[in-house]
Protein backbone atom coordinates (compact mmCIF):
# COMPACT_ATOMS: atom_id res chain seq x y z
CA UNK A 1 0.00 0.00 0.00
CA UNK A 2 0.86 3.08 -1.03
CA UNK A 3 2.12 5.86 1.73
CA UNK A 4 2.09 9.68 1.52
CA UNK A 5 5.85 9.63 1.37
CA UNK A 6 5.59 7.44 -1.36
CA UNK A 7 2.96 9.55 -3.23
CA UNK A 8 4.00 12.52 -5.40
CA UNK A 9 1.53 14.74 -7.22
CA UNK A 10 3.70 16.75 -9.88
CA UNK A 11 2.17 19.92 -11.43
CA UNK A 12 3.58 20.86 -15.53
CA UNK A 13 3.74 23.92 -16.99
CA UNK A 14 2.93 24.74 -20.31
CA UNK A 15 4.93 26.88 -23.20
CA UNK A 16 7.03 29.28 -22.53
CA UNK A 17 6.75 28.52 -18.46
CA UNK A 18 8.47 28.04 -15.50
CA UNK A 19 8.85 26.84 -12.36
CA UNK A 20 9.61 30.24 -10.63
CA UNK A 21 12.10 33.28 -10.37
CA UNK A 22 12.98 36.19 -8.01
CA UNK A 23 12.30 39.54 -9.41
CA UNK A 24 13.12 42.33 -7.21
CA UNK A 25 13.64 40.13 -4.13
CA UNK A 26 9.64 38.49 -4.80
CA UNK A 27 9.31 34.69 -6.42
CA UNK A 28 7.09 34.66 -8.55
CA UNK A 29 5.58 30.95 -9.85
CA UNK A 30 3.97 29.70 -12.69
CA UNK A 31 1.05 28.12 -10.84
CA UNK A 32 0.72 31.40 -8.48
CA UNK A 33 1.37 31.30 -4.76
CA UNK A 34 0.04 27.13 -5.13
CA UNK A 35 3.21 26.02 -3.21
CA UNK A 36 1.99 27.60 -0.41
CA UNK A 37 -1.46 26.01 -0.52
CA UNK A 38 -0.65 22.84 -0.68
CA UNK A 39 2.82 22.74 1.81
CA UNK A 40 0.49 20.91 4.37
CA UNK A 41 -0.57 18.43 2.09
CA UNK A 42 1.47 14.92 3.34
CA UNK A 43 2.25 13.88 -0.44
CA UNK A 44 5.54 15.10 -2.15
CA UNK A 45 4.26 18.10 -4.12
CA UNK A 46 7.24 19.11 -7.43
CA UNK A 47 7.09 22.22 -9.31
CA UNK A 48 9.39 20.92 -12.23
CA UNK A 49 10.80 23.32 -14.98
CA UNK A 50 10.91 22.43 -18.55
CA UNK A 51 12.38 23.84 -21.44
CA UNK A 52 10.15 26.77 -22.40
CA UNK A 53 10.24 27.01 -25.64
CA UNK A 54 11.37 23.06 -26.97
CA UNK A 55 9.81 20.45 -28.94
CA UNK A 56 7.53 18.11 -26.58
CA UNK A 57 10.10 15.37 -27.19
CA UNK A 58 12.64 17.59 -25.53
CA UNK A 59 10.05 18.80 -22.98
CA UNK A 60 9.21 15.50 -22.19
CA UNK A 61 12.63 13.99 -21.49
CA UNK A 62 13.36 16.68 -19.16
CA UNK A 63 10.42 16.22 -17.41
CA UNK A 64 11.61 12.53 -17.00
CA UNK A 65 14.97 13.16 -16.06
CA UNK A 66 13.28 14.85 -13.16
CA UNK A 67 10.80 12.23 -11.98
CA UNK A 68 13.82 10.13 -12.22
CA UNK A 69 15.17 11.59 -9.16
CA UNK A 70 11.71 11.64 -7.57
CA UNK A 71 11.40 8.53 -4.15
CA UNK A 72 7.96 7.90 -5.33
CA UNK A 73 5.73 4.48 -6.24
CA UNK A 74 2.88 6.91 -7.08
CA UNK A 75 3.08 9.76 -9.08
CA UNK A 76 -0.08 11.68 -10.53
CA UNK A 77 0.84 14.90 -12.91
CA UNK A 78 -1.50 18.16 -13.49
CA UNK A 79 -0.45 19.63 -16.49
CA UNK A 80 -1.41 23.18 -17.89
CA UNK A 81 -1.58 23.96 -21.88
CA UNK A 82 1.26 22.30 -23.70
CA UNK A 83 2.36 20.35 -20.16
CA UNK A 84 -0.45 18.06 -21.27
CA UNK A 85 1.16 17.11 -24.85
CA UNK A 86 4.22 16.50 -22.91
CA UNK A 87 3.11 14.49 -20.18
CA UNK A 88 1.22 12.23 -23.01
CA UNK A 89 4.43 11.65 -24.13
CA UNK A 90 5.93 11.10 -20.58
CA UNK A 91 3.99 8.50 -20.14
CA UNK A 92 3.72 6.80 -23.42
CA UNK A 93 7.38 6.62 -23.76
CA UNK A 94 9.96 6.99 -20.87
CA UNK A 95 7.99 5.94 -17.65
CA UNK A 96 9.32 2.61 -17.91
CA UNK A 97 8.48 1.42 -14.42
CA UNK A 98 4.93 2.70 -14.57
CA UNK A 99 4.74 5.02 -11.68
CA UNK A 100 2.21 7.24 -13.31
CA UNK A 101 -0.92 6.89 -12.54
CA UNK A 102 -2.83 9.29 -13.67
CA UNK A 103 -2.76 12.84 -15.60
CA UNK A 104 -5.28 15.41 -15.26
CA UNK A 105 -5.16 18.10 -18.31
CA UNK A 106 -6.10 21.55 -17.83
CA UNK A 107 -6.38 23.77 -21.63
CA UNK A 108 -4.41 21.55 -22.93
CA UNK A 109 -4.49 21.66 -26.99
CA UNK A 110 -5.07 18.35 -27.40
CA UNK A 111 -6.00 18.69 -31.16
CA UNK A 112 -4.05 21.75 -31.67
CA UNK A 113 -4.80 25.62 -31.78
CA UNK A 114 -5.21 27.88 -34.80
CA UNK A 115 -2.82 30.41 -32.80
CA UNK A 116 0.28 28.07 -33.93
CA UNK A 117 -0.81 27.85 -37.17
CA UNK A 118 -1.48 31.60 -37.78
CA UNK A 119 1.85 32.29 -35.56
CA UNK A 120 3.56 30.71 -38.64
CA UNK A 121 1.79 31.47 -41.56
CA UNK A 122 0.86 35.32 -40.60
CA UNK A 123 3.26 37.61 -41.99
CA UNK A 124 1.94 40.64 -39.48
CA UNK A 125 4.34 41.78 -36.89
CA UNK A 126 2.68 40.67 -34.21
CA UNK A 127 2.14 36.41 -35.06
CA UNK A 128 5.96 37.17 -36.23
CA UNK A 129 6.96 37.94 -32.55
CA UNK A 130 4.92 35.37 -31.19
CA UNK A 131 6.56 32.50 -33.30
CA UNK A 132 10.04 33.89 -32.51
CA UNK A 133 9.34 33.73 -28.62
CA UNK A 134 7.73 29.99 -29.07
CA UNK A 135 9.64 28.19 -31.95
CA UNK A 136 10.27 25.82 -32.31
CA UNK A 137 7.80 24.15 -30.44
CA UNK A 138 5.09 26.19 -32.09
CA UNK A 139 5.05 23.69 -34.65
CA UNK A 140 4.04 20.88 -32.42
CA UNK A 141 0.69 22.96 -31.61
CA UNK A 142 -0.56 23.05 -35.16
CA UNK A 143 -3.79 20.75 -35.86
CA UNK A 144 -2.07 18.64 -38.12
CA UNK A 145 0.85 18.24 -35.57
CA UNK A 146 -1.50 17.28 -33.00
CA UNK A 147 -3.14 15.15 -35.28
CA UNK A 148 -0.52 12.84 -36.01
CA UNK A 149 0.74 12.93 -32.11
CA UNK A 150 -2.31 11.75 -31.37
CA UNK A 151 -1.92 8.98 -33.72
CA UNK A 152 1.31 8.00 -32.58
CA UNK A 153 1.00 8.54 -28.41
CA UNK A 154 -1.78 6.13 -27.63
CA UNK A 155 -3.30 6.09 -23.97
CA UNK A 156 -1.85 4.03 -21.55
CA UNK A 157 -4.29 1.46 -19.69
CA UNK A 158 -2.96 1.59 -16.34
CA UNK A 159 -3.11 5.27 -15.97
CA UNK A 160 -6.13 7.38 -15.89
CA UNK A 161 -6.62 10.61 -18.53
CA UNK A 162 -8.70 13.18 -17.22
CA UNK A 163 -9.19 16.79 -18.74
CA UNK A 164 -10.57 20.59 -18.28
CA UNK A 165 -11.15 23.14 -20.48
CA UNK A 166 -11.56 26.85 -19.53
CA UNK A 167 -13.46 29.50 -21.52
CA UNK A 168 -14.82 33.06 -21.46
CA UNK A 169 -17.20 34.84 -23.51
CA UNK A 170 -15.22 37.58 -25.56
CA UNK A 171 -16.56 40.31 -23.44
CA UNK A 172 -15.20 38.87 -20.03
CA UNK A 173 -11.59 38.45 -21.66
CA UNK A 174 -8.59 40.84 -20.55
CA UNK A 175 -7.88 43.31 -23.38
CA UNK A 176 -4.78 41.08 -24.55
CA UNK A 177 -6.91 38.41 -24.94
CA UNK A 178 -9.91 39.55 -26.69
CA UNK A 179 -8.15 39.45 -30.60
CA UNK A 180 -7.55 36.01 -30.13
CA UNK A 181 -10.33 35.02 -28.45
CA UNK A 182 -12.51 36.24 -31.27
CA UNK A 183 -10.50 34.46 -33.95
CA UNK A 184 -10.52 30.70 -32.39
CA UNK A 185 -14.23 31.07 -31.91
CA UNK A 186 -14.63 31.90 -35.38
CA UNK A 187 -12.40 28.97 -36.41
CA UNK A 188 -13.08 26.10 -32.97
CA UNK A 189 -15.85 27.60 -31.07
CA UNK A 190 -15.27 28.54 -27.17
CA UNK A 191 -11.97 28.87 -25.85
CA UNK A 192 -10.12 30.62 -23.15
CA UNK A 193 -7.78 32.96 -25.79
CA UNK A 194 -5.77 30.10 -26.58
CA UNK A 195 -7.33 26.55 -26.80
CA UNK A 196 -10.64 25.94 -27.68
CA UNK A 197 -12.91 23.96 -25.39
CA UNK A 198 -13.45 21.05 -28.43
CA UNK A 199 -9.02 20.85 -28.27
CA UNK A 200 -8.45 20.77 -24.59
CA UNK A 201 -11.34 17.43 -24.17
CA UNK A 202 -9.02 13.98 -23.49
CA UNK A 203 -9.63 11.07 -21.92
CA UNK A 204 -12.80 11.61 -19.21
CA UNK A 205 -13.70 15.14 -20.03
CA UNK A 206 -14.23 16.93 -16.40
CA UNK A 207 -16.10 19.73 -17.90
CA UNK A 208 -15.38 23.37 -18.90
CA UNK A 209 -14.03 25.87 -16.26
CA UNK A 210 -15.34 29.74 -16.28
CA UNK A 211 -11.68 30.91 -16.84
CA UNK A 212 -9.02 32.50 -19.34
CA UNK A 213 -6.03 30.81 -20.07
CA UNK A 214 -3.85 32.25 -17.66
CA UNK A 215 -6.70 32.31 -14.34
CA UNK A 216 -6.06 28.52 -14.85
CA UNK A 217 -2.39 28.72 -13.38
CA UNK A 218 -3.59 31.94 -10.96
CA UNK A 219 -3.06 35.10 -12.62
CA UNK A 220 -5.68 37.41 -13.57
CA UNK A 221 -5.27 40.17 -15.79
CA UNK A 222 -8.47 42.01 -16.10
CA UNK A 223 -10.39 43.91 -13.43
CA UNK A 224 -11.83 41.56 -10.34
CA UNK A 225 -15.72 41.31 -11.18
CA UNK A 226 -18.18 39.03 -9.21
CA UNK A 227 -20.76 39.17 -11.79
CA UNK A 228 -18.20 37.68 -14.17
CA UNK A 229 -16.97 35.20 -11.48
CA UNK A 230 -13.35 37.07 -11.51
CA UNK A 231 -10.65 35.45 -11.06
CA UNK A 232 -11.51 31.93 -11.45
CA UNK A 233 -10.82 30.29 -7.71
CA UNK A 234 -7.99 28.11 -8.94
CA UNK A 235 -6.75 27.48 -5.11
CA UNK A 236 -10.29 25.90 -4.33
CA UNK A 237 -10.10 24.60 -7.71
CA UNK A 238 -6.78 23.00 -7.01
CA UNK A 239 -7.44 21.54 -3.84
CA UNK A 240 -10.71 19.66 -4.55
CA UNK A 241 -8.25 18.24 -7.47
CA UNK A 242 -5.50 17.08 -5.37
CA UNK A 243 -8.31 15.95 -2.27
CA UNK A 244 -9.74 13.58 -5.26
CA UNK A 245 -6.60 11.68 -6.07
Amino acid sequence: MNTPDKEAIVFVHGLLGFSAYSILGKEIQYFRSLRAHLQNDPRQIFFPALPPNSIIEVRAQALANFLARIRADRIDLIAHSMGGLDSRYLIHHLDPMHRVRSLTTLATPHHGSPLATWSIEKPNLFFRAMYNMATPAVHDLTPESCARFNQEISNRADVSYTSYASARPVRDMPLLLRPWTRMIAADSGDNDGMVSVASAQWGTFKGTLQADHFELTGWSFAVPSARKARPFNYVSFYLDLVNGF
